[in-house]
């Protein structure tokens, strides 16, 4: 038995006429009906019972019609279905993330992706860039936003964002009531909260080459994995930070966010591994782009 049986049968039974079940069909009655004798006599019962003048269902044929109803339909959404995990918009996807885009990019992206395509199941886990790279490569998460630059080659990065860094300072420092953009020199002797360099370098040497730039090197005295992490201490007067603009979202009554005169901006790129062929990294990348064009 095939599949165009039940669609004949059923064309059949929905008409009770052969020709109209033929022009329903687009072929001609005399196969239809030979298709029809195939079918009653693999199932071994009659489904029809055929006159000059009508056809009508058997009892047989009543509880066909409705079960080869119910099997077409199961199929052709069960097609649907292939053909949407096929393009993506059914299945799973596991985000990595870390730093600043879980104050803006990252929850609109995932509200889009939930409202675009709401049968793609999303994870997201908050991991350094270090640990986004090996988890790539293992296939454990399937993209990541993250700080390059990354060295390895099978790891394909697309850089969505330059965000310019700022001072985090305790309410009491000296330069909290500053006015105007501060002179990154003016941290050259204050102690600094930095993220450790082995969670990300690309990050690490960003902040690195900010104080550089300007003329020193920073006094690290305390590392923490977290901006949130970094606030409080700076709070706790424990030293200033340098922090991506958007951790001004943070905000904490005792710590003040100063702008600075010379930059080097922090990259965060999107990363996915070049041979995760998922159909939905596809579409999450493209969703991203058209994200980025709105801003």
């Amino acid at each position: 038995m095939e599949l165009r049986h039940l669609r004949y049968f059923v064309a059949v039974a929905k008409h009770l006429h052969f020709n109209e079940a033929a022009l329903e069909l687009n072929i001609s009655q005399p196969p239809l009906s030979k298709q029809i004798k195939q079918l009653e006599d693999e199932l071994g019962v009659i489904l029809l019972w055929r006159t000059n003048r009508k056809v009508e269902l058997t009892e047989a044929g009543e509880y066909f019609f409705n079960a080869a109803n119910r099997i077409l339909k199961l199929v052709e959404k069960e097609i649907n279905v292939t053909k949407e995990i096929a393009c993506g918009e059914i299945g799973s996807l596991t985000i990595g993330f870390g730093g600043s885009v879980v104050y803006d990019l990252l929850p609109n992206i995932i509200k889009q992706m939930n409202e675009i395509y709401p049968n793609i199941k999303l994870e997201v886990r908050q991991l350094t860039t270090s640990d986004q790279v090996r988890l790539l490569q293992e296939g454990t998460i399937d993209v990541g936003f993250l700080v390059p630059p990354i060295n390895e080659d099978d790891i394909t990065n697309l850089p969505i964002r330059e965000e310019p860094f700022v001072a985090c300072v305790p309410l009491n420092h000296r330069l909290s009531q500053s006015q105007h953009p501060v002179e990154v020199m003016e941290f050259e002797r204050d102690r600094v909260i930095m993220t450790p360099e082995k969670s990300g370098k690309g990050y690490y040497d960003s902040i690195i080459a900010l104080c550089r730039n300007a003329g020193f090197y920073p006094n690290i005295t305390q590392t923490a994995q977290e901006q949130q992490t970094i606030v409080s201490l700076v709070a706790s007067e424990i030293g200033i930070a340098f922090v991506p603009k958007t951790t001004e979202r943070i905000v904490h009554e005792n710590v003040k966010y100063l702008p600075l005169k010379q930059q080097h901006k922090k990259i965060t790129a999107l990363a996915w591994h070049k041979d995760n062929h998922k159909p939905v990294i596809g579409l999450f990348v493209d969703l991203i782009k058209s994200y980025l064009l709105k801003e």
